[in-house]
């Protein structure tokens, strides 16, 4: 797996290199927008309402509304100087157990893992933590921010949790709540049984994403019953829109006459390998 960056995980005088990987994956199905009439994809284009045209990306500045309708204009060299020439790293804070930590703050999760050739830091660092059941409260630099972290040893690895700042949080006690009166001794007795009957170790892959899987199921019939619309921007200014089409058709007619870059119609000057690939290639 590529790293997301290299750099160092730092707390006093001690700096040990390290790499950080993405932990989690995106699978959510996502929907382009189409027009319902002929298929294509809906372009979101950059419009001024004042001037009444479209703005190129060099014209777009970035806006922070002070008040209704007012806004303190930034520049794209402005917001880079705020935002500092820090590269890559996790600077530790402190130490704390890990049970004081409420799973509220918790946000985004990354794999950090050995940076150098020498993993002795490293390990000694995963060890200690290990031995002490402490984490690590830390500031890491993701991309341009600046973030609270959590750095805690996971298997042979550290496990990197994003932390939302205290201000973020909205408090329990803002919510309105009903009075309510106490459960009998019965209604506790059951209830607790039931909690007794359900519990069971922790295992997520029991529960796999049900919106995902009735989206693919629901994509493949469409697929299979080749109720598929093709984008203007796709097929070009031939044929008509909205109209129902042979996928396995529009690709075997797409790679008619392509060919693999630098790779030329088989002669008698080819090399065995140049022809393989060529044949390969329209075959």
């Amino acid at each position: 797996m590529r790293a997301i960056w290299t750099g160092e995980i730092s707390f006093g005088l001690v700096n040990i290199p390290t790499k950080l990987y993405s932990a989690t994956k995106d699978l959510t199905p996502h929907f382009n927008q189409l027009h319902v009439e002929c298929g294509s994809r809906i372009n979101m284009a950059r419009r001024c309402p004042k001037c009444a045209r479209d703005v190129e990306w060099s014209e777009v500045g970035k806006g922070y509304e002070v008040s209704k309708g007012e806004y303190a204009l930034f520049t794209k060299e402005e917001l880079k100087e705020l935002e500092g020439d820090g590269e890559g790293g996790i600077e530790i804070v402190s130490f704390i157990d890990a049970k004081e930590v409420d799973l509220t703050y918790i946000g985004k999760s990354y794999w950090v893992g050995p940076g150098g050739k020498s993993t002795r830091g490293f390990a000694l660092l995963h060890h200690a933590l290990v031995d002490t059941k402490k984490v690590a409260l830390a500031k890491v630099r993701l991309r341009s921010k600046t973030q609270l972290a959590l750095l805690r040893p996971k298997d042979k690895l550290f496990a990197l949790d994003t932390m939302r700042y205290a201000d973020e949080l909205v408090s329990s006690e803002s919510i309105d709540l009903p009075e309510s009166k106490g459960a009998t001794d019965k209604e506790l007795n059951l209830a607790v049984e039931m909690i007794d009957r359900l519990t069971a170790p922790f295992d997520p892959s029991v529960l796999p994403d049900e919106y995902r899987a009735a989206i693919e199921a629901a994509v493949q019939e469409k697929v299979d019953a080749k109720e598929l619309r093709v984008s203007e921007e796709t097929k070009g200014d031939e044929g008509e829109g909205g109209k129902v089409i042979d996928l396995a058709d529009l690709l075997a007619n797409s790679l008619k006459g392509i060919r693999k870059p630098g790779v030329k119609k088989t002669n008698d000057n080819e090399t065995p390998v140049a022809a393989k690939k060529s044949k390969r290639k329209t075959g």
